[in-house]
C-alpha cells in the first residue's frame, strides 16, 4: 500500500522535499569572525543575524552593490571588504523568502570597520528583514 503510494506520488514528494531541505542551509558561519583593523584603506563590514523563531527558516540574502555576499541563517555571521561607497540590501532568499519585505543601508568606505545586525520585524500580516548599524561592542554582544 505504502509502496504504491510512493510510486504514484514520487514526483510530488520530491517537489515538496527539495525546497524544504535547501531553504535552511546558509553560507554564513556560526563562529564569530575575528575583528581586525588594517591600514590599507579597505573597510570591513561585519554582519550577524539575530536568533529567533520568527523567520528562522528563511535565509537572509545579503547583497553589496548588486553582488551577493552570502545567505545567513539564524545566529550566523559574514564579513565583506569594500573599498568605496557601498549599498547593502537584505532580502529573503529562495522560494521561502518570497513576499518578505527588504531593507537596505548605505555607507562610505573610510578604512574603518562597520557592524550590522540583521533582524526580522513581524507585523499582523507581514514580515520584513531589518538591518541596523551597531558598534563593535554591540556586535560582540548580539549573540
Amino acid at each position: 500500500m505504502l509502496k504504491n503510494f510512493i510510486k504514484k506520488y514520487k514526483f510530488l514528494l520530491i517537489l515538496f522535499l527539495i525546497p524544504l531541505f535547501s531553504s535552511c542551509s546558509g553560507t554564513g558561519s556560526k563562529i564569530k569572525p575575528t575583528i581586525s583593523t588594517t591600514n590599507d584603506g579597505n573597510t570591513t563590514i561585519y554582519f550577524t543575524r539575530e536568533g529567533g523563531f520568527v523567520g528562522g527558516g528563511i535565509l537572509a540574502k545579503i547583497e553589496g552593490d548588486g553582488t551577493e555576499i552570502g545567505k545567513l541563517g539564524t545566529k550566523e555571521h559574514a564579513t565583506h571588504n569594500v573599498s568605496g561607497n557601498y549599498r547593502i540590501k537584505i532580502s529573503g532568499a529562495g522560494i521561502s523568502g518570497f513576499g518578505i519585505g527588504t531593507d537596505s543601508i548605505s555607507g562610505v568606505a573610510d578604512g574603518k570597520n562597520y557592524f550590522y545586525i540583521i533582524g526580522v520585524k513581524q507585523g499582523l500580516f507581514s514580515m520584513k528583514f531589518t538591518i541596523n548599524e551597531t558598534t563593535e561592542s554591540g556586535y560582540k554582544q548580539s549573540q
